[in-house]
């Protein structure tokens, strides 16, 4: 004889009506950032972080309700990238903050590569000069067991200059070929680790040391914050002793700050350039706590007039007309196989190379300790960056050697 199971479905559908209304109130008070503004940010995806413990049913039925499409999920964040309707983001967002099994919800930002295209023919390295790496390579040049993650445009796979160096290749973006088209990562490359002492081009600051080529920002030079998420969990997760960021964006993002925090815990020493709007507004991911945040400096110690300063900066380093490495092929900054650059882009990865050498120390026992050790034994500088408390990098001092004047 069969069971009258109406009772079942009708506490069934009360509790869902319940839990419906227990949402709808405790969405009442929840805060709803404005997205109107004139930030960066995909037209037609966010990005979703569910809270701890919800069930995947309910997840699946969230997302089918509110009409979004998962395309993606961040390894180790468990946040689902989720295409929605063209042009409705602010309608979506606050559909999905009503919900009480959502953590956050947030656009899907746009970094840009932070960089400024100088005269090409400046054919003179003053940068690991004027940081004293000559004085610092008496004491090491680095080591192949030390991985530095480039997260940028992808890095020329056969430049003379960097061939042999490249460990590791993974592209996170739209583009088909993990190579750089761009320009910018095969400079900041250069600059943090270009072959030394092979009678060919530049000098790298840590040129002993192995680079990984993640590809994060597309061939037009930008790229979603979950592109540039993802690189740094996978970079983390390969064995990267340094990630380098020459990139970032004007607008906050939980789950870039997650990612970072995820890099710092993983061992990394995450460097990041400050921006190039010449004010103290904040660029991120360099704000955040756990990033190196790098200035730019010019051949006489001042600022650069470009870069970014204020309390939360850390540490700067040469970023006006910096020669290094370009493809070998067309790219759309110009300039094949050498050429100088301007930007905190530039001045990132002078400090990336700098923490490689820390690592080979006795003062490389943990990220935090080689990251010390860099912000502490930086020479002062005057005028604003000088006012602001910020130093600018010395490599000889930071790995244990002397400062010559």
């Amino acid at each position: 004889m069969k069971r009258n199971s109406s009772p079942k479905i009708a506490l069934a559908v009360s509790m869902f009506v319940l839990l419906v209304l227990i949402g709808l109130a405790w969405a009442q008070n929840q805060p709803v950032e404005d997205y109107s503004r004139p930030l960066p940010y995909a037209s037609d995806r966010i990005l979703v972080k569910f809270k701890p413990l919800t069930h995947e049913s309910m997840k699946a039925f969230i997302h089918q309700w509110h009409g979004g499409r998962v395309i993606d999920v961040l390894p180790g964040l468990d946040v689902h990238v989720v295409r929605i309707p063209e042009n409705r983001i602010g309608q979506k967002l606050r559909a999905y903050l009503r919900e009480p099994w959502i953590e956050y919800a947030e656009p899907d930002f746009v970094a840009h590569a932070f960089f400024e295209p100088n005269d090409p023919d400046f054919e003179s390295q003053w940068g690991p000069v004027q940081i004293k790496a000559p004085e610092a390579w008496d004491i090491t040049q680095g080591s192949s067991e030390v991985r530095i993650a480039i997260c940028d445009t992808g890095i020329d796979q056969n430049h003379e200059d960097l061939i042999g160096r490249i460990v590791a290749n993974k592209n996170f973006t739209s583009s088909r070929s993990v190579d750089d088209k761009f320009g910018h990562g095969t400079h900041v490359a250069g600059i943090a680790a270009a072959v030394t002492n092979n009678g060919l081009g530049v000098a790298g600051i840590a040129f002993n040391s192995s680079l990984m080529n993640v590809k994060v920002l597309g061939d037009d030079g930008s790229g979603y914050y979950s592109w540039v998420v993802k690189g740094i969990i996978w970079a983390a997760d390969h064995r990267a002793k340094v990630i380098n960021l020459s990139l970032g964006g004007p607008a906050g993002s939980g789950t870039l700050q997650n990612a970072i925090n995820y890099a710092w815990n993983k061992g990394c020493v995450v460097v990041a350039a400050a921006g190039n709007d010449g004010s103290g507004s904040p660029s991120y991911p360099a704000f955040y706590d756990n990033c190196i945040a790098v200035a730019a400096t010019d051949s006489n110690d001042g600022k650069a007039g470009f870069s970014n300063h204020g309390f939360w900066v850390d540490v700067a380093a040469p970023g006006v007309d910096i020669y290094s490495t370009l493809p070998n092929h067309k790219n759309q900054l110009g300039p094949r196989n050498y050429g100088a650059l301007s930007g905190t882009s530039m001045a990132a990865p002078h400090v990336a190379g700098v923490a490689a050498l820390v690592w080979t120390t006795e003062y490389g026992t943990s990220n935090n300790a080689v990251r010390e050790r860099i912000e502490t034994t930086g020479d002062e500088l005057e005028g604003t960056l000088g006012n602001d408390g910020i130093g600018r990098v010395n490599a000889s001092l930071a790995v244990g050697g002397t400062s010559l004047p």
